[in-house]
């Protein structure tokens, strides 16, 4: 479109020819779909403020990040958890299947789906398989008969009979 203008000698008609082209160029008010339809400065300026809104996200040690218009918020997972963005807006965070690196588990009962660990005993055990040492403070027990677990032990149950 080329800047419209009325030169000091045009007539009155090419000045209302060119009056009403610019009224056209510029668009109804009633048009608009701000809700500050008052003129087109009002509209941009509305349109210009929500798009130039910004928001902060902060994690827990207090370290504040703003996001701008323009910028993209990723959110990144790592080898023990997922992190999936779908339409319509929205996250889902999860555990991968397999997690590895952990230091320390706390829970009243962990269970792989038979075996279950709660308050330090287990149960539903089959088949214990590994290497090295076993040391057990108390009474072994195999089938409800107490295993001797000491060498004195077993030397005294071999003498005895």
């Amino acid at each position: 479109m080329a800047v419209r203008s009325v030169a000091t000698t045009d007539t009155l008609e090419t000045f209302r020819t060119t009056f009403n082209s610019l009224g056209t160029d510029v668009g109804d008010l009633s048009s608009l779909n701000t809700t500050d339809t008052s003129s087109i400065v009002a509209a941009i300026n509305e349109v210009n403020t929500s798009v130039t809104t910004a928001f902060k996200i902060a994690d827990d040690s207090s370290t504040v990040q703003t996001i701008n218009s323009g910028d993209v918020f990723r959110i990144s997972s790592d080898s023990n958890t997922t992190a999936t963005v779908t339409a319509t807006d929205t996250l889902t965070i999860g555990l991968a299947s397999t997690i590895s690196g952990l230091t320390s588990i706390s829970a009243t009962t962990l269970t792989d789906g038979t075996l279950s660990i709660t308050g330090g005993s287990l149960t539903n055990v089959v088949n214990i398989t590994g290497s090295g040492t076993a040391n057990f403070t108390t009474d072994v027990q195999i089938n409800g008969a107490s295993v001797a677990t000491s060498s004195f032990a077993i030397a005294q149950a071999v003498a005895l009979g």
